[in-house]
């Protein structure tokens, strides 16, 4: 793989975002599980395949720290997912048989997005455009719900799944490219 970052770079980018969001969670979506557990484990789940995706397109951009985006990027997103399950007023939790409202879930996912952000900054943090990525990984995520609401309405979770990688990989992967071809900065201490 070329360390050239250009428009072949952010196709397969967004290949990797379509596919690692949609080969998991396929294994969730069958009777036994309500439909807030289903969107939960869907989420892991998605976590899980965008993580190893995107370490796979990045595996030659940050050496000698490549290994860490898969971690970065779990610790974020199970942190997200804690955060948004667990506290009331963020909740999807509240609404047990029906689809949460479009608005929950793009407040929920832009604080998911946020936190993931953070973790993946700290790899991302030695180039001067770094700081885009606080902004490009929770609005992404948060408009990603927009394909993951149409296809649970329509009850097609690999339309959701797929639309919901489509959305997010698009959109990171322009930030990706503008952090990546940004100068990296110099740590030196002057004495």
């Amino acid at each position: 793989m070329s360390k050239k970052v250009g428009k072949s770079f952010w196709w397969l980018w967004l290949i990797a975002n379509v596919i690692g969001n949609a080969m998991l969670p396929i294994l969730v979506w069958q009777d036994p599980y309500d439909l807030r557990s289903r969107i939960f484990l869907n989420e892991i789940l998605h976590g899980v395949g965008v993580a190893i995706a995107q370490s796979v397109v990045l595996r030659d951009r940050f050496t000698p720290k490549k290994e860490w985006w898969l971690p970065l990027t779990l610790c974020g997103w199970i942190i997200g997912l804690t955060i948004v399950f667990f506290v009331p007023a963020l909740s999807w939790r509240s609404q047990v048989q029906s689809l949460p409202s479009l608005s929950i879930l793009m407040v929920d996912f832009a604080i998911i997005g946020l936190i993931v952000s953070i973790c993946q900054w700290q790899l991302l943090k030695s180039f001067r455009a770094a700081g885009l990525w606080f902004f490009a990984s929770p609005i992404a995520l948060s408009l990603s719900t927009l394909g993951l609401y149409f296809g649970y309405t329509l009850r097609l979770t690999i339309l959701a799944s797929a639309l919901q990688g489509l959305i997010y990989g698009a959109i990171t992967g322009l930030a990706i490219i503008k952090v990546l071809r940004s100068p990296k900065t110099s740590h030196k201490i002057k004495k």
